[in-house]
């Protein structure tokens, strides 16, 4: 069996061609060095250099032993450092859930850093609702998630990232299509198209208050999951709707997005489990300025 110790120092003296030089470049004294390569000589069966009173040369074995334990050592060392490199985060796969307001609002500058910073990560990406983000997170089905606060269980941990006001979504023939901005009391006895409570708790509570601070309970007409397909409803003027501002990006044609006053924030961050032991997650972590694991828990 041929000691890795045995092939650095073939190589050194295949390159060097003088045991002293070879030695020195091992940081070892020459004695050794001639034990190891006759040692590895013996068992390979074959003579691997010519020995001469002032010079060493590779014999035609040697030279073909030489190109093929340059490659394995090659291998070897790419094989050690890929294996540091993912150790550190720096190299792997990371799987990213993410809410679809997260994704017109925080994921493309999220992720373009982190794949700026680390180009050997590779992001899968999945969009899910916000009610099912903790269970993924729980099963390890993702490594961290960009959602709503509230969106997991409590051994879920939690950074916010962004906030930002509600707007209103209008058919682009309603009157109030034609105003830049106004209060949502305006909307009182308007149809609304929503989201049901369970799927997104704190959007849709956002929600309620702004409504219920301007005195009124919204008439929900019909509920669905998604923002798109909100603003796709209101499209066919089947109601108006009050989504996050970011949804503004969509800029579907057949609706107006309209600034509310004294609307509250809504909030997004970055979720995810303290048990998951994915190094490219505390990376990832760093990168956004979360500062990894030991953030606190939702």
């Amino acid at each position: 069996m041929i000691e890795l110790r045995q092939l650095r120092y073939f190589m050194a003296l295949a390159e060097h061609l003088h045991f002293g030089k070879a030695a020195e470049s091992l940081h070892i004294t020459q004695p050794p060095l001639s034990r190891q390569i006759a040692a590895l000589e013996v068992d390979l069966g074959v003579v691997l250099f010519s020995r001469h009173s002032r010079s060493v040369e590779l014999t035609a074995a040697g030279r073909d032993f030489y190109q093929h334990a340059k490659t394995a050592l090659a291998g070897l060392d790419l094989a050690i450092r890929s294996m540091r490199a993912s150790a550190r985060g720096e190299r792997g796969e990371l799987r990213v859930s993410f809410t679809m307001v997260a994704a017109w609002i925080l994921l493309p500058e999220l992720l373009k850093a982190y794949s700026d910073a680390y180009p050997a990560v590779s992001l899968v990406l999945d969009e899910v609702l916000p009610r099912d983000i903790g269970p993924v997170l729980e099963r390890g089905e993702a490594d961290v998630a960009l959602t709503f606060p509230s969106s997991g269980a409590k051994s879920l941990c939690y950074r916010t990232l962004r906030r930002e006001p509600l707007c209103a979504v209008l058919p682009a023939s309603h009157p109030l299509a034609a105003a830049a901005e106004f209060g949502i009391a305006a909307l009182a006895d308007e149809p609304f198209i929503a989201f049901p409570r369970q799927t997104a708790p704190a959007l849709h509570e956002a929600v309620m208050t702004c409504c219920g601070l301007a005195g009124f309970e919204p008439k929900i007409r019909l509920e669905t999951h998604l923002q798109q397909t909100i603003v796709n409803l209101v499209a066919e003027g089947l109601g108006v709707a009050v989504v996050p501002d970011s949804m503004r990006k969509m800029q579907m044609p057949g609706v107006a997005f309209r600034t509310l006053e004294r609307s509250p924030l809504v909030e997004y961050g970055v979720l995810w489990s303290p048990r998951n032991e994915n190094p490219c997650l505390n990376t990832f972590l760093q990168c956004i300025g979360v500062g990894g694991l030991e953030s606190r828990v939702s």
